[in-house]
């Protein structure tokens, strides 16, 4: 998720490098409208079971969260792949988890793994695939408003049928490092909450935001912590202490700085920071989005237009930045220019909600067009 916007950013390279390539060959194990699960066993006592996070997409051949990864390191792994940003509460689930479970059977170490939804997964789900370990980055203890009302994020899903056989406590025998900003309150409620049922180790990272995957990845440590806990326990206060050392380098700690400053009032000093951010990785489109969105929340709309132009073009199939760049168009009174952009991801494989927010956006663009046209009109004949 974006650390401004809320917006779900679906990259083509994540925080484990997923490229172009399609990574080593897996085999289907199981296969749902809703949810799918491959295996690839590549020998070796351990295995790694990963979750994927929030989507835009419904297409389920997709890489999987960490595919690539644990595909160039060798180790095993079964991935599970969602269609809906229903936290894993499927009818199905059931079904899924049993077919996980007997494939890492032989395996002696399982270590469930995954980012936001897909770590709340990890920790819901580590009892029923048999995990011994659970590592999980920016983890929600639950969506459920009843559970934890002071989540206030992914607001539109909170309305989701949560099952009850997936409400009680976690499983309080499976060890867990959980890896989050404490001074986010919702992250560090979450993570108080996760504690209170599970054998919890804490790694806390300041100013990680929402995304502790990408701030490890941007400080070159996601790989040895991911590595490490695959071959057995690990020292989460120590990591840490290596973690803040080298945060400097991480574009998403430069972002979160950034939305602290402008929520506190400082505008320029938190434009400082985001200009920082896009000098320190000009070819992150992440860096621009939020550029693009902090420039917007100062109402300087032409400058998040350049902003989320190059955002754009750096990531032309990520939903989520195409839609900011339409609306950032629009508000420049681009319409014939935002109705392109838009179009240009309408007839992709997106979510229900993803479908909801374009069909909107292009009925409110089209229901504006004459009013942009008038105004070109008028421009030229006072010109």
């Amino acid at each position: 998720m974006s650390p401004s916007t809320g917006l779900p950013l679906a990259t083509s390279a994540g925080p484990h490098g997923r490229g172009s390539e399609r990574p080593a060959s897996s085999s289907l194990i199981y296969r749902s409208p809703n949810l799918l699960v491959k295996l690839a066993d590549r020998g070796g006592a351990s295995c790694v079971v990963t979750f994927d996070s929030y989507t835009d997409t419904t297409d389920l051949d997709r890489d999987a969260f960490g595919e690539r990864f644990f595909a160039e390191h060798g180790v095993s792994a079964i991935h599970v792949v969602n269609a809906r940003n229903r936290w894993y509460h499927e009818p199905d689930w059931r079904e899924a988890t049993t077919r996980v479970r007997e494939a890492a059977c032989g395996f002696s170490r399982i270590v469930t793994y995954g980012s936001s939804m897909g770590a709340y997964a990890a920790l819901r789900f580590a009892d029923h695939v048999g995990a011994t370990a659970a590592l999980a980055l920016s983890p929600q203890y639950s969506l459920d408003p009843r559970k934890a009302p002071f989540e206030k994020r992914w607001a539109g899903h909170r309305r989701t049928p949560w099952l009850a056989e997936l409400s009680g406590p976690l499983p309080a025998g499976v060890p867990a490092l959980i890896v989050y900003d404490p001074l986010m309150k919702a992250e560090r409620l979450h993570a108080e909450l996760i504690a209170a049922e599970m054998a919890a180790e804490h790694l806390t990272l300041p100013y990680a935001g929402h995304a502790a995957a990408a701030y490890l990845s941007e400080c070159g440590l996601l790989s040895e912590l991911v590595l490490g806990i695959v071959a057995g326990p690990m020292d989460g206060a120590a990591f840490g202490r290596r973690a803040r050392a080298l945060r400097k380098h991480s574009l998403h700690y430069l972002m979160t700085l950034a939305d602290a400053a402008f929520k506190s009032g400082r505008g320029e000093a938190a434009l400082a920071l985001a200009r920082k951010a896009t000098e320190m990785a000009p070819n992150a489109e992440l860096g621009w989005h939020f550029r693009g969105s902090l420039l917007s929340r100062l109402r300087r709309h032409d400058e998040a237009l350049l902003a989320w132009r190059r955002a754009a073009e750096l990531a032309p199939e990520v939903g989520a930045i195409q839609l900011c760049f339409a609306q950032a168009q629009r508000r420049v009174g681009d319409y014939e220019g935002a109705l392109a952009t838009l179009r240009s991801i309408s007839g992709k494989p997106v979510t229900r909600e993803a479908g909801r927010r374009i069909a909107t956006q292009m009925l409110a663009l089209r229901l504006l067009r004459p009013l942009g046209r008038a105004r070109r009109a008028l421009r030229a004949m006072t010109d």
